[in-house]
């Protein structure tokens, strides 16, 4: 599923005089809205300034993401926060959810919403595209490294060292991009983590 396969939650008012134009929320009238219990029992993202509602989980989407969070958690619980599926705030008109964030500091000292993370993991089966295009946004955000599973193919892409690109959607890139296949072992830059097969990381076929 691309990104124009997803449900636009909020509607686009038309501009009083002249062509139709896309009417974009800020964090503040998103969460407004939330508050009033709008997008109860839906799970939506701020992307900018459009509320998009997300696909239901598949039972493979659901068990990767059930694998990297013990992974993580294993590893990493007490140094860092692993957040699965809570806001990321990355600018005035985005706040992803991200599957997985690994935040630096315990949960307890985590008071509001982070504003970048160490890691950023999504998992993808028909989001591909989405999650690709969510690079530039992670990497404007100062994220230093950006995983997307990639359920279909059984393979990771690791994106590495965020960089301004005027050219860019978001004003941002990676410079550095890799796919790991289940022959390879995978290791976060970022993390003090061991060198892990990538199979360990993917649910069974």
């Amino acid at each position: 599923m691309t990104i124009a396969d997803k449900t636009l939650v909020a509607a686009r008012p038309a501009t009083p005089a002249g062509d139709p134009t896309p009417r974009r929320f800020t964090r503040r009238e998103y969460c407004d809205m939330a508050a009033t219990g709008m997008f109860e029992g839906q799970r939506v993202e701020l992307i900018d300034g459009e509320i998009l509602r997300m696909s239901p989980q598949s039972s493979p989407h659901a068990a990767a993401i059930a694998l990297l969070h013990e992974w993580l958690t294993l590893a990493l619980a007490g140094r860092f926060t692993i957040r699965g599926q809570m806001p990321l705030v990355v600018a005035e008109r985005s706040e992803p959810e991200p599957d997985l964030a690994v935040i630096p500091g315990a949960a307890k000292d985590q008071r509001d919403h982070p504003r970048t993370a160490l890691l950023v993991i999504e998992v993808s089966s028909t989001t591909l595209d989405y999650d690709r295009r969510k690079a530039g946004l992670y990497a404007s955000a100062g994220v230093s490294e950006y995983w997307i599973i990639n359920l279909s193919a059984r393979q990771i892409e690791v994106y590495r060292q965020p960089r301004p690109d005027a050219a860019a959607e978001f004003g941002h890139r990676y410079a550095a991009m890799q796919t790991y296949d289940v022959q390879q072992q995978i290791q976060p830059a970022s993390l003090p983590l061991s060198p892990t097969p990538v199979t360990d990381l993917l649910p069974a076929s």
